[in-house]
């Protein structure tokens, strides 16, 4: 027969009970609270490193703002040039019908200011063209001599400063543009041709370029002479012709027929970009 447990096997027995309790609960309820603690703290931390990051990105759009504006006015600034007045009908509707027309009467208007005769004008009409940097590449020639004498490559570093800047626009890549070609055949005197390519090279506002110059007469009738014929009365009475040279135009003031190629460049002005409030 069992004995009866004493107070103290009692006593040993609740608290092993109460132990036993308090570790079924802590594994059966607290365990997965703590893991789920440890999960949700490892998301917070997880969160909060990807929040100051994308805080961080949006502190940065005032100043990349100010920055894109600043290049926006700086870019437009440049490419004023590059909008023609002259292709304004064709910048604001995209139709090239009246092009032509309103070039024709652009350069006529300066034909006239420059007191030039038109006998004739060919319009190549609107195209695209790339338009290709103007550089100097210097003449650099290298030998072994040269090469052998460069110990400290200082000869090469030279060389290399005096190609930086032929080297680097060949490399870049070139813009395409709308073009448009005039053929322009006039006359005049020499004053009237100087006074229209100073208009088109020196005041003209637009993005254009004199690619030809052909005159007919360089000298516009200097140091030419003509034959004239004309009646002189002899002191008997008697009339008989006599033919003399005679200038034809005295210090080059005389007219002569030219040729001149202009083409006028355009590009569209940039749109300035919405960046929102």
């Amino acid at each position: 027969m069992m004995r009866e447990m004493s107070y103290r096997d009692k006593m040993i027995l609740l608290i092993i009970s109460v132990i036993i309790i308090l570790a079924v609960g802590f594994f059966a309820l607290i365990r997965p609270k703590y893991n789920s603690l440890v999960a949700d703290r490892a998301t917070y931390e997880e969160t909060k490193t990807e929040w100051e990051g994308i805080d961080a990105k949006l502190q940065q759009i005032p100043v990349l703002k100010e920055a894109i504006t600043a290049e926006y006015k700086d870019s437009s600034k440049i490419a004023e040039m590059f909008v023609s007045d002259v292709f304004q009908p064709v910048n604001d509707t995209f139709d090239n019908l009246k092009a032509n027309y309103v070039l024709e009467q652009y350069i006529q208007e300066k034909i006239d200011e420059s007191e030039l005769k038109m006998r004739s004008l060919e319009i190549g009409g609107i195209s695209s063209q790339n338009l290709d940097y103007y550089y100097y590449t210097p003449d650099v020639l290298t030998y072994s001599l040269l090469e052998s004498a460069d110990v400290n490559g200082n000869y090469a570093q030279q060389v290399t400063d005096l190609l930086k800047t032929s080297t680097t626009l060949s490399e870049r890549e070139t813009a395409e543009v709308m073009t448009n070609t005039l053929t322009l055949n006039l006359s005049g005197k020499k004053e009237s041709l100087m006074a229209f390519l100073t208009k088109m090279i020196e005041e003209e506002e637009n993005a254009v370029r004199v690619t030809s110059v052909s005159i007919e007469d360089y000298t516009f009738g200097e140091g030419q002479t003509q034959t004239i014929t004309e009646q002189q009365t002899n002191p008997d009475g008697t009339v008989t012709e006599v033919t003399r040279e005679v200038p034809l135009a005295s210090d080059g003031q005389g007219e002569s027929e030219m040729e001149i190629s202009i083409t006028f460049y355009n590009a569209m002005p940039i749109d300035q970009p919405v960046l929102g409030d």
